[in-house]
């Protein structure tokens, strides 16, 4: 029987991965994957190496940081692997850790063998690939999600969300932000309008801006009247709600228990 200290590399590797994710909490409602895309096969056992890796290494380190980006391998033969983890701003550090080590280990086991794998959670997005992505806005991969119910007075409903958003792509382009854009507004009759922003920091600031723009351009081609929305590319993200979904939460309210009386969304993908 092999001894631990027999095991080539790529075992070594996989099976601390494996111990990482099988003793991590369980992660909350709150950190559930809200899609995972994968695509293209890797070349071969030391891209899958590599891939093993670069997760293990964003896992504690976008936990401390609430970002990281690691690569492994070499472009010559084929095994070279570019990553990145990151988690939304707002969020408490813990479930930052929990979002995180969720997102490695649903990218380890639903895209393995892949080469362009990536993952989208309320609080955090990850994702790997044998091209190097990392500082170029990366637009070209869009999940939509609408809300099945219209909003109260839609017309009305639809300016002041529209109001709101805008406010969120400008900010989301301020460099002091951190590439983190939250806004909120009175509607009528108790409700608020939530609209939030966010990108992945290895692009600038005013690439952020432009990403989030984007996003909240796509929103009246889909989601017109709707009370809640959200468009999801790979360099940012931007949606509204009519519940409090970001921290600090309004009235001490959990952000799980708010969600859950949110109501059901359909998907609509473009580009895939």
């Amino acid at each position: 029987m092999a001894t631990a200290s027999s095991c080539s590399p790529l075992v070594a590797v996989l099976v601390a991965l494996l111990l990482v994710a099988a003793t991590a909490p369980a992660p909350c409602a709150a950190v559930d994957p809200v899609n995972t895309y994968c695509a293209r096969n890797l070349s071969g056992a030391p891209a899958q190496a590599s891939v093993a890796q670069v997760l293990s290494e964003l896992v504690p380190r976008a936990s401390a940081g609430y970002y990281a980006t690691a690569t492994a391998g070499r472009g010559g033969d084929g095994s070279a692997i570019w990553g990145l983890a990151q988690c939304r701003g707002d969020i408490p550090a813990p479930d930052c850790a929990l979002c995180a080590s969720a997102a490695a280990r649903q990218l380890a086991g639903a895209c393995r063998g892949r080469a362009d794998a990536r993952v989208w959670y309320d609080y955090c997005f990850a994702r790997y690939d044998d091209a190097d992505f990392v500082g170029l806005p990366d637009t070209g991969y869009a999940l939509i999600l609408l809300n099945t119910q219209n909003a109260t007075d839609p017309e009305a409903f639809e300016k002041a969300q529209r109001k709101v958003m805008a406010r969120v792509a400008a900010d989301a382009g301020d460099a002091g932000g951190g590439g983190l854009a939250r806004e909120t507004a009175r509607f009528k009759d108790g409700v608020t309008i939530y609209g939030l922003g966010w990108c992945t920091r290895d692009i600038t600031a005013a690439d952020c801006g432009l990403c989030v723009a984007q996003a909240v351009a796509e929103m009246p081609n889909y989601c017109r009247f709707r009370r809640g929305c959200r468009v999801l590319y790979s360099s940012c993200m931007a949606r509204y709600e009519t519940y409090p979904f970001f921290f600090p939460l309004d009235g001490g309210q959990s952000a799980d228990a708010s969600a859950s009386a949110a109501g059901d969304y359909d998907r609509v993908v473009l580009n895939p």
